[in-house]
């Protein structure tokens, strides 16, 4: 049994108290850790991408390099294939094998330069394989997209939505690891504000062509603004009917052959 003579603390008492605080300051330490963590690690960087509709930008943001720029100086993905699910509920009542269809088209762009090849162009893709051959289906819906961290899932996730800003065609939310450089995850919207067509029809957003400038962010590339870049498919302007930006351009492919190779 320990005692306290003359006022003093037995060896014994000391051990449990201090072993008290050290238990107390462990589970402060480990309480902080899993706060932060549940606000979502600090180099977990955002960035959403704003494609605006129409051709001449007022006051548009500089930065091209060589008509193509890499998102903060080149993130990429670091395990391959990268897979994509889609909602292909749309406002243009487009049936969903068609949906998949024009989406596997602009993803196989990027990988294979599949439609390129298919208008006899000399782009034969990167390897190994960005995207994910098979694309799944989901009945997520624009509030399921990771506008914030909490929202991560480890799905890229493309949807119909109503963007809440006018003149939005689509719109990619991208998270990447600033300290690894590397690709977390990316969600896409289409916006419901327009109708959408597979085959550039007038007065219609085409989805092939909408949606190869919206996987080249999710590949790592940025948005381009200067007049002189407006024939890459990464240029930041699309309008009606276009099917231009279907097949990449020069720059396009400068900016993923140097990411991939």
């Amino acid at each position: 049994m320990s005692c306290r003579c003359g006022g003093r603390v037995s060896g014994m008492e000391l051990k449990r108290y201090f072993a008290a605080v050290m238990v107390l300051l462990i589970a402060v330490s480990v309480f902080s850790v899993v706060s932060v963590w549940a606000q979502g690690p600090p180099e977990l960087q955002r960035v959403v991408f704003v494609h605006y509709a129409g051709k001449k930008p007022p006051k548009p943001p500089g930065g091209e390099n060589s008509y193509y720029k890499l998102i903060a100086g080149g993130v990429r993905w670091k395990s391959f294939p990268v897979p994509i699910e889609v909602n292909p509920n749309n406002p243009s009542d487009l049936r969903a094998p068609v949906v998949l269809t024009a989406i596997g088209w602009a993803a196989e762009e990027w990988d294979s330069g599949a439609y390129s090849q298919s208008l006899g162009e000399a782009w034969y893709g990167v390897t190994p394989d960005l995207f994910e051959d098979g694309i799944e289906t989901t009945t997520k819906t624009y509030d399921d997209l990771a506008w914030t961290s909490d929202k991560l899932d480890e799905h890229n996730t493309l949807v119909w939505g109503d963007y809440p800003t006018g003149g939005v065609i689509a719109v990619t939310i991208m998270w990447y690891n600033s300290a690894t450089k590397t690709m977390v995850e990316f969600d896409m919207v289409f916006d419901t504000d327009y109708a959408w067509s597979i085959s550039g029809e007038e007065g219609k957003m085409d989805l092939q062509n909408i949606a190869t400038h919206e996987l080249g962010h999710g590949a790592g590339l940025s948005d381009l603004y200067s007049n002189a870049a407006n024939k890459e498919t990464m240029y930041g302007y699309s309008d009606f009917g276009d099917v231009s930006k279907r097949d990449l351009y020069t720059g396009d492919i400068l900016g993923i052959t140097r990411l991939y190779g």
